[in-house]
């Protein structure tokens, strides 16, 4: 389990923010987890932890790509909640998609997962997409950001402060340079209603 250290009091903070969080408490603790991506920071041994889940992340990419065919998600995220269960192994796209799913039965606005990006101030034309995803939902107007793996609930401008600052050491080939900004993940496994129902009805306890 991957503790941060940064995270704000509840003390003062808007209510929804507090509901962004308590989702985000929710998601780490029910699904504890190892990061390789942060790990290999820390210990610099990445090959040990990637060796061990290739075959997991080879098997969710494969269903990632059959929803794409099949128009429903039900298996991809079937398979994503009892791996993530049981090898307690994941990065910042495996932990937004479970987010992904509590946002939608809490009937969030404007759920979606995005991925943290840079436009270069002097070429304008020239971006960057860093490897890292998160989810964001609009309220009243605003939108926050919700990010399971550095363990975070903000509006969108101080969840852009904390990149640029206190988590930027984690972000490969970050640019202090580049204005940053948060972008719909071409990717994203989105859910549908019927698929969502089901799931819950199975892993309610996971995932409401």
């Amino acid at each position: 389990m991957i503790y941060n250290s940064y995270n704000t009091p509840f003390t003062g903070r808007a209510s929804i923010i507090k509901e962004a969080d308590k989702i985000c408490r929710s998601v780490n603790s029910n699904f504890p987890h190892l990061s390789p991506y942060l790990s290999w920071h820390q210990y610099h041994e990445p090959y040990k932890h990637y060796k061990a889940f290739i075959p997991y992340w080879a098997k969710l990419d494969d269903l990632r790509d059959a929803t794409k065919a099949t128009d429903t998600a039900y298996d991809y995220y079937e398979v994503l909640i009892n791996k993530l269960k049981s090898n307690k192994c994941a990065n910042c796209g495996e932990l937004s998609d479970i987010v992904y799913l509590k946002c939608k039965n809490n009937n969030f606005e404007d759920v979606k997962c995005v991925q943290l990006g840079g436009t270069s101030p002097v070429y304008p034309k020239r971006h960057v997409k860093y490897d890292h995803i998160a989810v964001m939902f609009k309220h009243n107007n605003k939108h926050i950001v919700i990010d399971p793996l550095f363990e975070f609930a903000d509006f969108l401008p101080n969840a852009l402060v904390k990149y640029k600052t206190i988590f930027k050491r984690f972000i490969n080939n970050f640019n202090e340079k580049f204005d940053l900004k948060l972008v719909e993940d071409s990717d994203a496994v989105k859910i549908h209603p019927d698929d969502l129902k089901e799931l819950t009805k199975k892993y309610g306890h996971l995932i409401d």
